[in-house]
């Protein structure tokens, strides 16, 4: 595997990243199966353990939740498309011990990371309950506009751009079926800008705090700590779908913090971890251009590498095994056809099994009908391949 970023990604956003880099950023606790776990994902410039090691993954266990964080790479001051990596593995591997699906929390960038994860990586969807966003910068931010006027900035604040890449890739997307959305704002965000507009997620539930509690004065970095976003993300943990503000206590606007946080830890860290914010971003390096979108997010993404794999067995049934193989994790659903007959139709991994067919079915075609992400850049493949003879196996592949 080469260097990270070097190569463009292959047709699936295969995780190019070290494979022991992504495993050594998830740090879980109490994951087994049948458990509920939650995923934080830390904003730009800060860190797990700044971010929420004294409220969140302090308070979620008391409440018999497993609570898992990812520390992206260089805090989350690189390309952005290298950070989106770190976050699909983490929900692949939570999804996979839990054997449930995984609700996520980000705050400012590790928001946008949770929310459109699932916007571009098909698998995710089915493996996702819940997305809450804190001040995530959906729409980009204005504050980057002015960082990046005189033609250089830090990577991520190209990428924060109103008109970035990214940002126009976001808009082009479809919100997958399945997740529930919430994104919660402050209308004293000083580095989402213009607030709280620029923190609306299309098709979300939207909720900005001073609705519910009047001039409350909390801005970017407090929202992770604050009692009444932490009251909606519960809410939306709690109830099927988004959060409800019609169920939000207005006797929660008398809290200031998260009910049961760490309040010395919150004290020792809080101060350190906006100073350690503000000072990394500052000194990033600059660059004179946005990177490159690569796979999922360029728009002229080639199909993704599969295989169609067909074995018969005539005795004891005479039984066809389909098995779909390659890059699966590019694929949305598939539908399975032998001749205009519909045998088999997959929605999720490991798009394979058995059916009958007749001993005399040699001329007939099986083909495979794989639904993508649903957009005009990825559209339907379809692949097909005659029957084998008893006993026999074959396979085809697309390219």
């Amino acid at each position: 595997m080469g260097a990270p970023g070097a190569h463009a990604q292959a047709p699936d956003a295969a995780l190019t990243e070290p494979r022991q880099a992504l495993e050594r950023a998830l740090d879980c606790r109490g994951v087994v199966a049948g458990r509920p776990a939650v995923l934080l994902v830390h904003g730009a410039g800060s860190s797990a353990e700044e971010s929420f090691s004294f409220g969140y993954a302090h308070v979620l266990p008391t409440l018999g939740y497993a609570v898992c964080t990812v520390q992206l790479p260089g805090h989350g001051l690189v390309d952005r498309q290298r950070s989106f990596q770190y976050v699909v593995y983490a929900i692949r591997e939570i999804a996979r011990i839990s054997q449930r699906k995984v609700s996520l929390i980000g705050h400012s960038q590790g928001a946008v990371l949770v929310t459109y994860a699932p916007y571009f990586w098909p698998d995710l969807p089915a493996k996702i309950d819940d997305v809450i966003g804190l001040a995530g910068p959906y729409r980009g931010t204005t504050t980057a506009d002015a960082a990046c006027a005189d033609g250089t900035c830090p990577v991520f604040a190209w990428q924060l751009r109103t008109g970035s890449n990214l940002n126009a890739a976001y808009r082009a997307a479809s919100r997958p079926a399945g997740p529930s959305f919430t994104a919660i704002a402050t209308n004293f965000d000083e580095l989402v800008t213009p607030a709280p507009q620029a923190a609306r997620l299309d098709g979300a539930s939207n909720v900005v705090i001073q609705d519910l509690c009047p001039a409350r004065p909390v801005d970017h970095y407090l929202l992770v700590a604050d009692a009444v976003a932490y009251a909606l993300a519960l809410d939306a943990l709690m109830h099927p779908g988004p959060a409800d503000p019609s169920r939000f206590d207005p006797a929660t606007c008398l809290h200031t913090i998260i009910p049961g946080a760490d309040l010395a830890k919150a004290a020792a860290i809080g101060p350190l971890a906006i100073a350690n914010a503000t000072a990394r971003m500052a000194t990033a390096p600059e660059v004179d251009r946005e990177p490159a979108p690569q796979c999922p997010f360029a728009a002229d993404c080639p199909p993704p590498q599969l295989r169609l794999q067909l074995t018969r067995r005539c005795a004891n049934g005479r039984r066809l095994r389909i098995a779909l193989t390659g890059d699966v994790h590019a694929v949305h659903g598939v539908d399975f056809k032998l001749g205009r007959r519909l045998v088999r139709r997959d929605v999720r991994e490991p798009f394979a099994g058995t059916v009958r067919v007749s001993r005399r079915a040699h001329r007939v075609r099986l083909r495979a009908i794989v639904h993508l992400d649903g957009s005009a850049r990825r559209p339907s493949l379809i692949l097909s391949r005659s029957l084998p003879r008893c006993g026999g196996a074959a396979a085809a592949g697309s390219s």
